[in-house]
């Protein structure tokens, strides 16, 4: 057990390197490279989870130089999000091989795929400041080689404003780091936190806000993300939204709850700050979604709406509330990841990429297009779908905490959300499609079908299992930060 979270982190780098190098290979050969790469990540991370009995597991052993020195460890924090985004890797993986059928770089695709998911685990498995930051440096360079696959105008110029931005977040990491060391002598984790109130503690805080922030594509700094996730290949929007843009939240639940400590927090302000960045998060992005006919613009502004949920289930420093904030990254990997791959089968099958063009689109792909209503009535929060239970802890969080008009902000937003997903649904069902634009009458893939039905079933299916998984896990983890 003390091996497995090195083991997971290295095991999708070495996949990659024998794809990078092994050249000779034919294309089904590293294809099946590339699954068993995922597929053994995968079931690692439920290893971890199997064996795991709620104490932190670390190997004990340090790598590099001081002060670069970082070292391995799983608790319940990493390990829950380390099965939910292998697990999204997985199906991105399957969904890819058809998606790229007929793309440009394939093998160079897939050893990108593999090399992100081996340093967003080095991120969730670091067990210091100084390790999350390299992994995260890591992780923004290779992201952005996948933003760029497609080599286009678009994708250049999208790629280039990611890789500005998230420079910057490096930057502001990079000094909130720093002020840690300088304060304290330390960068590990500790239940607690270990830092005291200061101005320079605070400086450092807010710096660490700003670099995470970037990463989730919270307000204002979001302005990379819709153009990324636009470009990008549609599997790459699905891991990018689903499971890389929650990094920055979780750097920020790591930074709260295990350096600087909830009295902290509270004693600079940094919960109200964030509270007001989190409300404005979630209307604007929702403001800005209904303005968009392209549906991968109009997802991705859905999902700088979305992480404002999890920012407010951060802020509001309660138990409930964090137990909301977790639901809803579980939830929004699922539902966000089926709109994405729902997007990418029509582009594939119908060459359409803006809402305007999807009329009667349900009766020519219909298990898609049921797939994309199922994850669009779980994105506005309805009863059994999976958003419903997290957007329902977040609401009794807000009474708790004596803030009623956050109630207010979770049913607008929620009536914002069926604003812009429910005409699509509507239009692809009960409109007549226009004339001059016929379906193309080609095959999907069935690996790019079944990976998207499946994760769309998933939508609904936590709901009911909840109380055991991953409710019950949930709890245990907001329960242990508390």
């Amino acid at each position: 057990m003390h091996y497995l979270p090195a083991t997971a982190v290295l095991t999708p780098f070495v996949f990659a390197l024998l794809l990078g190098f092994c050249r000779h290979w034919r294309e089904k050969s590293w294809q099946a490279g590339a699954f068993l790469g995922v597929l053994l990540t995968f079931a690692l991370s439920l290893t971890m989870l199997a064996f795991l009995d709620g104490a932190p597991v670390a190997a004990g052993q340090s790598y590099l130089a001081f002060p670069l020195t970082f070292s391995f460890r799983a608790d319940s924090l990493s390990v829950f999000l380390a099965v939910l985004f292998s697990f999204c890797y997985l199906l991105a993986t399957i969904y890819s091989f058809g998606y790229l059928a007929h793309s440009h770089a394939r093998r160079r695709y897939f050893v990108l795929l593999l090399l992100t998911e081996g340093a967003l685990l080095g991120v969730l498995m670091s067990a210091s400041l100084m390790g999350l930051f390299l992994f995260f440096e890591l992780l923004a360079v290779l992201s952005y080689l996948l933003v760029i696959h497609e080599e286009d105008s678009k994708a250049m110029l999208a790629g280039a404003k990611y890789l500005y931005m998230t420079i910057g977040a490096g930057l502001a990491i990079f000094y909130g780091l720093v002020v840690t060391y300088y304060l304290a002598g330390r960068t590990d984790f500790v239940a607690g936190g270990y830092l005291a109130a200061s101005p320079l503690a605070a400086s450092g805080l807010f710096a660490f806000l700003l670099g995470f922030g970037i990463k989730a594509g919270m307000f204002p700094l979001h302005i990379w993300l819709p153009d990324a996730y636009s470009a990008a290949p549609a599997p790459v929007s699905a891991i990018l939204s689903g499971c890389l843009a929650k990094m920055g939240a979780y750097g920020l639940i790591r930074v709260i709850y295990d350096v600087y400590g909830p009295e902290v927090v509270l004693a600079v302000s940094f919960d109200t700050v964030l509270l007001c960045l989190a409300v404005a998060t979630i209307f604007f992005g929702s403001a800005l979604a209904l303005q968009q006919d392209e549906l991968k613009r109009r997802l991705a502004y859905s999902s700088v709406a979305q992480i404002g949920y999890v920012l407010l289930g951060i802020a509001l420093l309660s138990e409930r509330a964090l137990f909301g904030a977790l639901f809803h990254i579980f939830s929004h990997a699922l539902m966000k990841g089926t709109l994405f791959l729902c997007a990418g089968a029509i582009i594939t099958q119908t060459g359409k990429k803006n809402i305007s063009e999807l009329a009667g689109l349900g009766r020519q792909m219909p298990l898609v297009m049921g797939a994309f209503t199922l994850a669009a009535l779980s994105m506005v929060g309805l009863p059994p779908f999976n958003a419903f239970i997290s957007k329902w802890n977040l609401a009794l969080a807000s009474l708790e905490g004596g803030l009623p008009l956050l109630v207010g902000v979770l049913i607008i937003s929620s009536l914002l959300n069926a604003l812009y997903y429910f005409p699509i649904v509507i239009s692809a069902f009960f409109a007549s499609p226009a004339p001059q634009a016929p379906v193309s009458a080609g095959i999907l893939p069935a690996g790019m079908l079944w990976t998207t039905v499946l994760m769309a079933l998933l939508c609904v299916s936590f709901a009911f299992l909840q109380p055991y998984w991953p409710g019950l896990l949930v709890g245990r983890i907001a329960a242990a930060l508390f």
